[in-house]
């Protein structure tokens, strides 16, 4: 198995102390290889909380990170509730639409509608997401899925005693 070495930081030398150290090159028959044992002083190290790249991120605190998990998995069903709901109210309110595909265009209108009520609440819940697309994107799918089943269903339930070719066979 490898291993690998930290990387020690090492104060860069002024120009006197480098001509000091500059060594003439000579071909020697001994090897020039440094030792694996060979270790740099403790005094010359940084610490790793003093260098900018570790600094600790607030947004990765792990209470924070909780809560902006509870929120999301909140706005995910508040979106199926409504999407529910919004599919089951759709087939009544547009019922009354003579023309199909009017009548699915609009049912499409109250769905994007329905979703977008959903964002601008989700945005008031001032949910601390670094990527603002996570707003949207939690849970459209199942939005939309479950408003296009719901819609189906109570559609296909509401109208099952109208049609007598519904159910073919019979």
């Amino acid at each position: 198995m490898a291993r690998f070495k930290k990387k020690r930081f090492k104060p860069e030398k002024s120009d006197s102390e480098e001509k000091k150290d500059e060594i003439p090159e000579t071909e020697s028959t001994e090897s020039t290889e440094v030792p694996e044992s060979t270790e740099v002083p403790e005094s010359t190290e940084v610490p790793e909380a003093a260098t900018p790249e570790n600094k600790p991120d607030p947004t990765e605190d792990p209470v924070d990170k909780s809560a902006t998990k509870k929120l999301t998995d909140r706005l995910f069903w508040m979106r199926i509730a409504f999407a529910s709901l919004g599919g089951v109210v759709a087939t009544f309110i547009f019922d009354d639409i003579g023309d199909v595909e009017e009548k699915r265009w609009t049912s499409i209108g109250f769905m994007i509608m329905l979703f977008i009520v959903t964002a601008i609440i989700a945005k008031s819940w001032r949910i601390r997401i670094a990527n603002k697309k996570k707003y949207v994107t939690t849970g459209i799918g199942s939005f939309v899925f479950m408003y296009l089943f719901f819609w189906i269903t109570t559609h296909t339930i509401v109208n099952a005693g109208t049609n007598q070719s519904m159910i073919p066979g019979i």
